[in-house]
C-alpha cells in the first residue's frame, strides 16, 4: 500500500512538472476533483477544484460549484492529494541539476540556504524567475557571521566584539543576504 502511495505522489509532483513546463504564467491551470490538505489540521476536503492563475491560487472550492475558466489546461486529480509546498529550512551549497528536480518532486518549493555564495544564489534565482529552470523560491544567508576565530575564514566575517559584528552584518546585508547566519 505505501508503494502505491509513494507511486501516486511521484505521479502527481511529476504531472506538477509537466504542468509547470508547458503553461505560461497567463494560462490558467485547474485541478478537478483532487482532495485538498490545507496543513491547517483541519480534515482533509475531499473533491475540491483548485484554479491557479498567475502562479497563485485564485479559487477554491466543491468540483460542482467551481467551473474551469475557457481555455484553462485542466488536468483531472482524482485520487490525488494537494498540499502546500514543503519548505527545506537548511541547506548548502548544492547542485543544481541534482538538486532542483529532487525539491520540486518531492513537493520542496522553498528552501533556506544556510550558506552558499551568493552570486550562484542570485544566478539561480534569476534563472527560476525566468522560466528557464524550475526550481524552489530561495531564501539565503550568504557569508557567516562567526566568532573570532571561525573554522572556514573564507566563508565567514570574523567578529569578536559588537561593534565588529555591527559592521559584519551591514557588510553581509549589503551583499544581498535575505538573513543573517551566525556562529559566535
Amino acid at each position: 500500500m505505501k508503494t502505491i502511495a509513494r507511486l501516486s505522489l511521484i505521479l502527481f509532483c511529476s504531472s506538477l512538472l509537466l504542468a509547470q513546463q508547458t503553461t505560461s504564467s497567463t494560462q490558467v491551470l485547474v485541478f478537478t476533483h483532487v482532495t485538498v490538505i490545507d496543513a491547517t489540521g483541519a480534515e482533509a476536503k475531499p473533491d475540491m477544484t483548485v484554479v491557479i492563475r498567475d502562479g497563485r491560487i485564485a479559487e477554491l472550492g466543491r468540483s460542482g460549484k467551481i467551473r474551469p475558466p475557457k481555455g484553462a489546461r485542466v488536468v483531472d486529480a482524482s485520487g490525488k492529494f494537494l498540499i502546500p509546498g514543503l519548505w527545506d529550512m537548511h541547506v548548502h551549497q548544492w547542485n543544481k541539476e541534482a538538486f532542483f528536480p529532487l525539491f520540486i518532486a518531492n513537493g520542496v518549493t522553498g528552501v533556506r540556504d544556510m550558506f552558499s555564495p551568493l552570486p550562484q544564489i542570485k544566478q539561480w534565482r534569476a534563472d527560476v524567475a525566468a522560466g528557464t529552470t524550475i526550481g524552489p523560491h530561495i531564501v539565503a544567508a550568504g557569508i557567516i557571521v562567526d566568532g573570532p576565530n571561525p573554522p572556514c575564514a573564507p566563508c565567514s566575517i570574523a567578529v569578536g566584539n559588537a561593534a565588529e559584528g555591527r559592521k559584519a552584518v551591514l557588510t553581509v546585508k549589503e551583499m544581498g543576504s535575505d538573513f543573517i547566519m551566525h556562529r559566535c
